[in-house]
């Protein structure tokens, strides 16, 4: 994907620097990773089974790693909602093949296996030791990550999700930054139209729920609402119009904001939930799972936080009431404008594999302490949320 044409002209590069991680924003991105190679002989390029070929990110990274004179091997089995094994096998791999970095090429999963992965490399460990903080992700090989979605975040903040193998829980935790991220909105275009929708709710979620997270402060609160914002205006748009890149340059923008949200004030409730599900549930996308429980629990995060719920749901739908109940007609409206109208059913979950996440999710003491603790005055437990969720099914 070199050069660049008038289409997207207009829509202005950018370099910035946030916590650990620099990254460099628009068309062309990627051309600025062999300025950070010096020294590297060898990197591990780890990536899922088709997008980084289809999206042309992939010969545009080997192309820059041959400019710099650096070899590569390749891990490309990472899959969606990835398990703790994946990152395991990516650290044995950077062992074995004596890299010197890994550069993730792909989504929030690539990006968070990878993290995890070049922290198992030089500290040693399980995956899921880092997830919960057993173990410090320092030192650990640098990671290059080159993003292919407007959902994650991951590229911006220090976060991973991993399912453990071990158990079947997937769960978020602070791992590491990247040391530098591409954004380019191009490597978006040939996302299918589910992946489309259920990143950019991804990032829709992060804001809402950053802002609405007890002690969350102005900046976060400030962030988030520009998110909803952009992806209020920019993915109906992105959907009439698939082959736009300035849609996708401001819903690309939006998720990396809405990853430096969460990394500022974290998810809550909804997050929490949807990663039981999705864990449990390898082929429910995460967004999907979220954009599916969401309107349903919102009412209790409404109930929770209304200044900010508020505050968020006016930037998504001028109209909205101030309601609980308003809340979630807010966000169903939304997802249903934009032709999102999936649920539990279509990726086979019902009432037992629902209570099963649920229970497990109350079960999870890492997991509980988040949903009671992040809302304020929030008294939940597994039979009041399955209430508030049965019916979806």
């Amino acid at each position: 994907m070199s050069g660049m044409s008038s289409l997207y002209r207009n829509l202005v590069p950018f370099k910035w620097t946030y916590g650990e991680v620099t990254l460099h924003f628009g068309a062309g991105a990627v051309g600025a990773l062999p300025g950070y190679l010096a020294g590297t002989k060898r990197v591990l390029l780890v990536t899922g089974r088709t997008s980084a070929r289809a999206s042309g990110a992939l010969s545009d990274v080997e192309r820059s790693l041959s400019s710099a004179g650096v070899e590569r091997s390749l891990y490309d089995r990472v899959s969606p909602n990835p398990q703790s094994s994946q990152a395991e096998e990516v650290a044995e791999l950077v062992k074995s093949t004596g890299a010197d970095a890994v550069v993730a090429i792909g989504g929030g999963s690539v990006i968070d296996v990878s993290k995890v992965g070049s922290a198992i490399a030089i500290g040693g460990g399980s995956a899921m030791d880092y997830i919960y903080g057993r173990i410090k992700a320092v030192p650990r090989l640098p990671v290059y990550a080159v993003n292919l979605t407007h959902g994650t975040g991951s590229e911006a903040n220090r976060y991973a999700n991993l399912t453990d193998i071990a158990v079947g829980d997937k769960i978020g935790g602070e791992v590491c930054y990247p040391r530098v991220s591409f954004d380019d909105p191009r490597y978006t275009l040939t996302m299918p139209r589910e992946e489309v929708l259920c990143t950019s709710f991804d990032a829709l979620y992060h804001a809402y729920e950053s802002a609405t997270t007890a002690g969350s402060p102005p900046l976060a609160q400030d962030i988030s609402e520009a998110v909803v914002r952009n992806v209020a205006r920019a993915l109906p748009m992105a959907g009439t119009d698939p082959s736009s890149v300035e849609h996708r340059y401001w819903l690309m923008y939006a998720a990396m904001l809405g990853g430096v949200a969460i990394d500022i004030s974290p998810t809550n409730l909804i997050h929490a939930v949807e990663n039981f599900l999705s864990g449990m549930r390898p082929s429910l996308p995460h967004g999907c799972g979220l954009a599916i429980i969401g309107p349903s629990l919102v009412r209790l995060v409404h109930a929770a936080s209304p200044d900010a719920s508020t505050r968020m749901l006016r930037a998504l739908d001028p109209d909205f009431d101030g309601t609980p109940e308003g809340a979630t007609a807010a966000l169903s409206k939304f997802q249903s404008s934009v032709g999102f109208d999936r649920t539990l059913g279509d990726y086979g979950i019902d009432g037992e594999l629902l209570a099963t996440a649920v229970k497990r999710a109350f079960s999870n003491e890492l997991s509980v302490n988040r949903i009671r603790s992040r809302l304020a005055g929030l008294e939940l437990d597994a039979e009041k949320l399955l209430r508030y969720l049965r019916s979806l099914l």
